[in-house]
């Protein structure tokens, strides 16, 4: 017979050595049945007879929280230990029932696990793939599997894995289909006169030589000088009307601030080309000229906006205005003889 004192310290160890293992436990999270973050007491011990423990799976599987399967079938859970050493290991191995109802598990495939001897409580990432071709089907929802989780040391407990309801897992990378072409909008706002003529502020003005209308501030090179002018100006004054470098003149900015005496010979480019339009609204706004911006997807034809029309748009400074009407009126005549 061992002598007391002897037989008192062998029994304190042997409770003690008991004592470590019992409480040695480490379990997924999140975990089925348990609401929160895990605690020692909710650890299970995964069998083949009873692969999530005590837990009843039919009234926890819908109630307890679930991680989402990635796009590839992948699914990230956390494992905390409650015991440093090897009785505390988050090294697992999985298995997974795709109808969860606990009766047909499959081994998935751990990619990353966790400490097998952690040094202490700790709580590890463990990363694993769904076996191929697996179709979550459990639950109210049909989209939820059911994963066993057991550590090397035998502790553990079930999780929920929920996957979209359209798919099986690990389906192959579909091609992105080709976005489909924002419809054109049937009407666009135009710009102001104000946007179109700052554009053009940086540019060369009356007088300067250039090589082209679009060298200068009214959109005007004289045809036959070579240098900035009014587009009004140039059809009077010598410059054989706008277009230095072109075949013919033209009076494009003239036109679209409802000039009519343009120069004989001229011809016309696109007075809705951009250039034009600025230059237009340039000269506008430094004589105080009416000018409608055009819109390209309303068809709206500048031209062919009448004189009424362009008066009625602003106001002419009133010297200007007079002076304008007088050789209107004057264009119109000849026009009459002309043509009777």
């Amino acid at each position: 017979m061992l002598p007391l004192k002897k037989s008192a310290f062998t029994l304190t160890s042997i409770f003690l050595a008991l004592a470590a293992q019992i409480f040695a436990h480490a379990i997924p999270n999140p975990a089925l049945g348990v609401k929160g973050t895990p605690q020692r007491s909710d650890v299970q011990r995964p069998s083949t007879a009873k692969p999530c423990g005590n837990v009843d799976i039919t009234s926890k599987l819908d109630t307890s929280t679930a991680i989402a399967a990635a796009a590839d079938g992948s699914v990230t859970l956390k494992v905390q230990n409650f015991n440093a050493g090897a009785d505390g290991s988050t090294s697992v191995s999985v298995e997974v029932d795709q109808t969860g109802t606990g009766k047909k598990f499959v081994a998935g495939k751990v990619t990353k696990n966790g400490n097998p001897k952690p040094s202490k409580v700790e709580t590890d990432q463990v990363t694993f793939s769904l076996p191929a071709g697996t179709k979550c089907a459990g639950g109210k929802a049909k989209n939820l599997c059911l994963v066993s989780v057991k550590t090397t040391s035998g502790f553990g407990a079930c999780t929920v894995v929920s996957q979209g309801n359209a798919a099986a897992a690990n389906p192959p990378p579909k091609a992105a289909a080709p976005a489909a072409p924002k419809p054109q909008a049937a009407t666009s706002k135009a710009p102001s006169i104000a946007e179109l003529a700052a554009k053009n502020k940086g540019k060369k003005t009356v007088f300067e030589t250039c090589a082209k209308d679009s060298d200068c501030q009214q959109g005007c090179c004289g045809f036959s000088s070579g240098k900035c002018a009014g587009p009004d100006v140039a059809q009077t004054n010598g410059s054989g009307g706008c277009g230095h470098g072109n075949k013919s003149p033209n009076c494009d900015v003239a036109t679209l601030l409802g000039f009519k005496n343009c120069i004989g010979g001229f011809k016309n480019g696109d007075l809705k080309a951009a250039a034009t339009q600025q230059a237009a609204a340039f000269a506008a706004q430094l004589d105080n000229l009416p000018f409608k911006p055009s819109r390209r997807d309303m068809g709206e034809s500048v031209e062919a906006i009448s004189r009424r029309e362009i008066l009625q748009q602003g106001k002419f400074a009133p010297g200007l205005l007079k002076a304008r009407e007088g050789a209107l009126e004057l264009e119109a005549r000849e026009y009459e003889e002309e043509f009777q």
